[in-house]
């Protein structure tokens, strides 16, 4: 589906139209830019280009000469590598004259993928400029999202778990055994999966609820770097009462259509995890934990 964004900027009104706003590494994503010039315009070029921004968070701190201590959570970000397109020029507008291009705009084999996280991220936009000498260029942006395709995943040339990929894992702790079982693999934010969960307990217990968690952690892999939990998915597999021996549990759902792929970032990284957690009063919840992998799209 195309989409559209319009804006007015520097004495142009601008529209930008691409073919899709989910763009797919190492393709060419098709689009038309178009102006009209609310009074004459004489730019040097007529630009298109692909801007990427990671982003980080990060603790600080400092003593001062008496030995008092002060910490300070400070943001880092870094302008990802742009190639500019072209598309014509010199440009010569008149007022009211209109100026009407399409164009194909490459992207980054790699991405990196958007992450919409706090502590690290990136965040895409397509620019569209002109190149007018001697004061603002006028333009327009076009928030976008860079998909992080399962082939990818599978190739290994994202890093992920040991048994990320793998449809079923073995998962243990605090006396409880199992297995997690997920289709497909990986999964992908906004489509559905299901799943199985087979728990052992050594004893009977009485639990307060069983439920299962997709957790994102997130963190800025820097000095004094900042980490976080997300949670796309969770439902509740079981409620209240006694549980003994084997107990089986079916998987279901559809995860948040939110950019949490599984990455690593120059100041970053994103993993996941599924825990089913058995809910006990008054006691230590045991966890059975598998590796999980997340991509943001099927199509390649």
């Amino acid at each position: 589906m195309t989409a559209r964004w319009t804006a007015t900027d520097g004495g142009v009104d601008w529209q930008l139209e691409l073919d899709r706003d989910r763009l797919l590494p190492g393709r060419l994503v098709d689009g038309r830019v178009t102006l009209m010039a609310q009074r004459g315009i004489e730019a040097r070029a007529l630009l298109i280009t692909l801007l990427g921004k990671e982003h980080w968070r990060y603790e600080v701190t400092t003593t001062d000469s008496e030995g008092r201590s002060h910490t300070e959570r400070r943001t880092g970000r870094d302008d990802l590598p742009r190639v500019p397109v072209l598309l014509g020029g010199p440009i010569h507008l008149a007022a009211g004259e209109r100026l009407e291009m399409p164009f194909q705009l490459p992207m980054p084999p790699l991405g990196p993928p958007t992450l919409e996280a706090d502590v690290s991220g990136v965040s895409w936009t397509v620019e569209a400029k002109l190149d007018v000498g001697g004061g603002m260029d006028p333009s327009i942006e076009a928030p976008v999202r860079v998909l992080q395709p399962t082939a990818l995943l599978r190739a290994g040339a994202v890093r992920v778990a040991q048994f990320a990929l793998f449809p079923s894992a073995d998962a243990a702790g605090d006396g409880v055994t199992g297995s997690i079982a997920l289709d497909p693999v990986p999964l992908v934010p906004g489509e559905p999966f299901t799943g199985r969960v087979v728990v052992r307990l050594e004893g009977p217990a009485r639990l307060q609820e069983v439920r299962a968690e997709l957790r994102v952690n997130v963190e800025a892999t820097v000095s004094g770097g900042l980490e976080e939990t997300l949670t796309p998915w969770a439902a509740v597999l079981a409620p209240a009462g006694e549980v003994a021996g084997e107990l089986a549990f079916a998987l279901a759902g559809t995860i948040d259509d939110v950019a949490l792929p599984t990455v690593v970032l120059p100041h970053g990284r994103a993993w996941a995890e599924l825990h089913v957690i058995l809910a006990r009063a008054w006691a230590r919840d045991p966890h059975l934990v598998r590796d999980v992998a997340i991509a943001t799209t099927r199509e390649l």
